[in-house]
């Protein structure tokens, strides 16, 4: 039987809750930390996409930002990300200035406000988010240019208590065996991925210091790749 937290919380809390074992799964993005204190399974439930991101810009911005074309470019912008994500020590990695918050929907204010140029958001988020808050401010999308990095999303389980996680690894390894994995995956997510226009797009790759290393980089079946992408 699957039941929801009573509350939406934090990714940090969310991880504690998984220690104290009062949750028993979360689905996030890992890094090393995470890793050592949780039981991963490490399988990429959206084939990396999280790592793909577009970005939100104040629309009133969008002559100056429509010249950003190289990495070296966006270290003179300020980005916004959420406090404890691990994508915000991504961008710092790799020589970006980037302003937190805890709150996503504040994010949006800081954005509205002049306090971030590039709010990076997934290519499966951007699109209801953008539904969301357009109404509130000046909101667009960054359209020239886009980040790509390694982040999978994996189940994450309590560490003393692997049974359930057995169970749900034993159920991925069938569903890619039968290829209903890689059909559920391409069900919700295609016509995303179709739409977003990829292919149009300046990539900047990010490196991810914080990937740990029994990550699957070499299981191409696990990964989309841009040469898959429509």
């Amino acid at each position: 039987t699957l039941t929801p937290a009573a509350e939406v919380l934090g990714q940090n809390r969310v991880l504690k809750e998984i220690e104290k074992g009062t949750i028993d799964v979360t689905w996030t993005m890992t890094d090393k930390e995470r890793e050592e204190r949780l039981l991963p399974i490490r399988v990429p439930l959206f084939k990396g996409l999280f790592g793909w991101r577009m970005m939100f810009i104040n629309e009133q911005n969008l002559a100056h930002l429509s010249q950003l074309k190289t990495l070296d470019d966006l270290k003179h912008i300020y980005f916004l990300q959420g406090q404890d994500w691990p994508d915000t020590k991504i961008l710092r990695d790799n020589g970006l200035v980037v302003s937190t918050s805890l709150d996503l929907e504040f994010l949006f204010v800081m954005l509205d406000r002049g306090r971030g140029d590039l709010f990076p958001r997934s290519i499966l988020e951007i699109k209801d988010e953008y539904a969301v808050f357009k109404n509130q401010m000046p909101l667009a999308v960054l359209p020239q240019l886009m980040l790509k990095y390694k982040s999978p999303i994996y189940f994450f389980f309590n560490k003393n208590d692997p049974e359930i996680a057995k169970a749900v690894n034993k159920g991925l390894k069938i569903m890619r065996e039968t290829g209903e994995f890689d059909e559920l995956f391409y069900q919700y997510n295609g016509e995303i991925i179709k739409n977003a226009h990829l292919h149009d797009k300046i990539v900047i790759e990010l490196r991810n210091y914080d990937l740990p290393r029994l990550t699957p980089v070499n299981d191409k079946s696990l990964w989309l790749s841009f040469d898959k992408v429509p």
